[in-house]
């Protein structure tokens, strides 16, 4: 069976979380050349290399680790099918409690630093899609994705930051596809759903309750599940949607 990535060459920031793992295993699988940013879990790292990725270890609250980081990327590939800005921190705190450096650390991580790397790795993304063509002799095309949050169209007690951060990433992926469709550059966001994870898993078991209650379904979201779609939207199948937000929820937004 054809690999549906084959030949395409990407880029997952935070790709040792558990989505972003999950994510580039099954890329791997179906054929592409995987580059991930990693920052704290190195273990993580070292087992996807052995699976055939090559990793990065980026503070994305850091202009300077960030420039390294494309500086290196650069070195390896003169071409970038798809960018995944899948990287992402949390300070959780009410208003009254939320410090400027909490604040300034969200969005540095989970919205400046898309801006930023998409910016200087734009002329690798303009090579590929003008490069690509297609099978039935259609033009391809490069993707940028946003993973961002149901918490960036709701809202939600106790994450202002986080939540502004996402509803960014919302706005600039709608933007950047107004900027970018006529240069053949793709632009969505996903919003993954509430799973269990990392970054969720120090929440309290009311929490949880919570958002497993507010799910027809009765359950989290699956990341074997998101990752398959998220694969799904990488390949050539997806050749014509920009500016959209993917809800993978199952929960009233």
């Amino acid at each position: 069976m054809e690999k549906i990535l084959s030949g395409k060459t990407l880029l997952i920031t935070g790709g040792t979380s558990r989505l972003g793992k999950t994510f580039c295993r099954k890329a791997l699988a179906q054929g592409a050349r995987v580059f991930l940013t990693w920052q704290r879990n190195q273990a993580e790292a070292c087992e996807l290399e052995r699976l055939g990725a090559e990793t990065f270890q980026a503070d994305f609250s850091s202009t300077f680790s960030m420039n390294g980081l494309v500086a290196a990327l650069k070195s390896k590939t003169k071409t970038l099918d798809i960018l995944i800005h899948n990287a992402a921190a949390v300070r959780d705190r009410t208003l009254h409690n939320l410090t400027e450096e909490d604040w300034d650390t969200v969005m540095a991580v989970n919205l400046k630093a898309p801006y930023y790397l998409t910016k200087e790795l734009m002329g690798l993304l303009f090579r590929a899609a003008k490069s690509s063509s297609r099978e039935d002799g259609k033009r391809g095309c490069a993707k940028i994705f946003m993973i961002t949050s149901r918490l960036g169209v709701s809202g939600g007690y106790g994450v202002a930051n986080y939540a502004a951060a996402k509803a960014g990433l919302i706005a600039l992926a709608k933007s950047l596809a107004q900027e970018l469709g006529r240069k053949n550059i793709l632009v969505n966001a996903v919003n993954p759903g509430f799973m269990e994870s990392a970054m969720t898993r120090d929440l309290p078991e009311m929490v949880f309750e919570q958002n497993r209650a507010a799910s027809p379904l009765g359950r989290f979201s699956d990341p074997e599940e998101v990752a398959d779609f998220l694969v799904y939207l990488c390949s050539e199948a997806m050749s014509q949607v920009t500016g959209q937000v993917f809800h993978y929820e199952s929960r009233k937004i």
